[in-house]
């Protein structure tokens, strides 16, 4: 038996409440998810597209519930997983520009994934308030395009490509301004600022 993703486990496998038509549209979905995997893995990067397809797995289990079958079940699939790969980019890179936008912005539903000083051997931040002034302490060191780039990148986990397409840029540019980041990031002087707020080992 083939290892299945989380995002064939979303409504378990298969769902039970559907017509026999809608199910039948289900599983004419379900075996392509390999192709649907390639298509969002291209837009979000490998690290978002489980929890992509997830989402859209239930956008077709409801549509088939409430509506019925669909004309054109495989490119209705194709249509919702394109558009929650582009609202899942969108969704994060607004986190990042509003925290480059706004002094008050404390990125808390992100907290626990942030690898502010995952570098050089420093200790992960961890908390909520050392993580934002963490990033206060690298937006003063940082250019906001910089500084959006590398949280894209570092916080969130996507790749170049996927922040080139978000932001109109190439992929060659959005690794110029992460290497450009890495690098002050590399200065001892904000290592040593940084280090002020990670946790102290007990």
């Amino acid at each position: 038996m083939r290892n299945r993703g989380s995002y064939h486990r979303v409504l378990g496998d298969p769902p039970t409440d559907l017509t026999p038509e809608a199910l039948r549209q289900w599983h004419q979905a379900d075996r392509r998810l390999a192709s649907y995997h390639r298509m969002v893995k291209s837009m979000v990067g490998p690290n978002h597209v489980d929890d992509v397809l997830s989402k859209a797995r239930v956008k077709l289990h409801q549509h088939l519930l409430r509506h019925g079958p669909v004309g054109n079940v495989t490119s209705y699939f194709g249509t919702i997983c394109h558009r929650e790969g582009l609202d899942h980019i969108k969704h994060i890179a607004k986190l990042a520009e509003q925290f480059v936008g706004d002094s008050t912005s404390s990125l808390e539903d992100a907290a626990q994934r942030v690898r502010v000083v995952a570098v050089n051997g420093m200790t992960s931040v961890e908390v909520s308030d050392q993580v934002s002034r963490a990033l206060k302490e690298l937006e003063k060191t940082f250019t906001p395009r910089e500084l959006t780039a590398w949280l894209l990148v570092e916080m969130y986990d996507l790749d170049s490509a996927s922040i080139a397409t978000h932001t109109g840029t190439s992929q060659s540019a959005v690794r110029q301004t992460v290497r450009r980041a890495r690098s002050k990031l590399a200065d001892p002087e904000l290592q040593r600022r940084l280090r002020e707020w990670t946790l102290t080992p007990e």
